[in-house]
């Protein structure tokens, strides 16, 4: 899933030149499916209580499929914003983060869900390292349908993965009817209202909200803007293959360091990274080093944040409604993507290429490592109790 996600910028020079759909159009696709990606998971949280995860998971790799198998085919603006924009990324969104770590937990147990969490949202990396370079190279050598079709494979192949899943969650009976039990009570609205009502959840919210902004960076321009200083369409997607490997090595470090550390100082410090990361590409002259380099900080600072605001969220409101009130953090999270994607493609067509996006993301990472500095209580257990 996040081997797509995270390459929505590759895909683009393709469909550019496939669809005949200019950049800001499909800037525009990019950013309304990072507010589909934040809008839905709650709900497909609810969902997956109410079904089941792998419900919700079968569901995803069915819209990822569709969708990547249509949005070629798309000539103009709406058929694209259906199928790239809605559809792709309404599948993705049933296979994120908080679906599948919802649906590992009760096997692995919440003692080792936090080191767990890391290394989940460190396989994120192995499909930015393989498939960004397999990508770029479909779509040079044959083109972007090919590329786009051929990438539907790896998810029907999780399929009997999450068939697997299943059954073996199903092998304890008590646990499940707990779960079961419980789901009768649970209300979105009142669910929310009550996390909302702790100081600590609302600074994750605000932190994480200036997180999506950084990433749909990544994901929807660091390509392009790369190519747009001189750089080779091979290196550029070479250093999202860094990028990939490099957020494997972040994701899994704060998921164990969360583990010996505070997870919200370990949060403050990541954000801090992004500052100077910012910082870095408004100032320092850009050359193929650069590139590399600047792409392995942002790849070890990427993810590295999913592991501590997922674990604090855990540990305070239970790993059962981890991926409803996660979910609801990844609305933010996608309004920010959303604003990336957009105001990106906009200030390209307006000549004022990216540094105002870098100066918008160090504004706001600053914003999100003071938030994060500011919790209080991360281990307090906050049990749901219907309001």
């Amino acid at each position: 899933m996040q081997g797509i996600h995270d390459n929505y910028g590759i895909m683009m020079k393709g469909l550019i030149t496939y669809t005949g759909i200019d950049y800001a159009s499909i800037s525009f696709c990019i950013g309304v499916g990072a507010l589909v990606y934040g809008i839905a998971q709650p709900f497909l949280g609810m969902l997956a209580l109410r079904k089941s995860n792998v419900f919700v998971m079968l569901l995803g790799i069915f819209c990822c499929v569709l969708g990547l198998a249509v949005t070629p085919m798309c000539t103009n603006t709406i058929t694209l914003l259906i199928f790239f924009g809605l559809v792709l990324p309404f599948g993705t969104t049933g296979l994120c983060f908080g679906i599948i770590m919802g649906a590992i937990t009760p096997i692995i147990g919440e003692k080792r869900a936090a080191a767990v969490s890391g290394i989940v949202q460190a396989s994120a990396g192995i499909g930015d390292a393989l498939m960004s370079p397999a990508l770029d190279m479909a779509i040079s050598k044959v083109n972007v349908s090919f590329a786009m079709r051929i990438f539907t494979i790896p998810f029907l192949a999780m399929i009997p993965i999450a068939l697997w899943i299943k059954s073996v969650n199903k092998r304890n009976v008590q646990q499940e009817s707990e779960i079961q039990e419980d789901t009768e009570k649970v209300s979105l609205i009142s669910l929310l209202k009550f996390a909302l009502r702790d100081r600590d959840y609302k600074l994750l919210v605000i932190s994480f909200a200036t997180c999506g902004f950084n990433m749909s960076i990544i994901e929807s321009h660091l390509y392009s803007q790369y190519i747009s200083y001189g750089i080779s369409s091979e290196i550029a997607s070479l250093t999202l293959t860094v990028y990939g490997i490099a957020t494997m090595i972040g994701a899994t470090g704060t998921g164990f360091l969360g583990t010996k550390f505070k997870m919200k100082n370990i949060l403050g410090g990541v954000y801090a990274i992004r500052m100077i990361i910012s910082l870095a590409f408004l100032f320092v002259t850009k050359s193929t080093a650069f590139a590399f380099i600047a792409t392995a900080l942002l790849g070890l600072s990427g993810d590295a944040t999913v592991a501590p605001t997922s674990g604090i969220i855990s540990k305070k409101f239970g790993s059962k409604n981890m991926a409803v009130l996660y979910g609801f953090t990844l609305i933010g999270h996608q309004v920010g993507a959303f604003l990336s994607a957009y105001l990106g493609g906009l200030f390209v067509e307006k000549g004022l290429g990216y540094a105002p996006l870098w100066a918008i993301n160090f504004c706001l990472a600053g914003i999100a490592s003071a938030a994060s500095f500011m919790i209080k209580k991360e281990d307090e257990k906050k049990g749901y109790a219907k309001v």
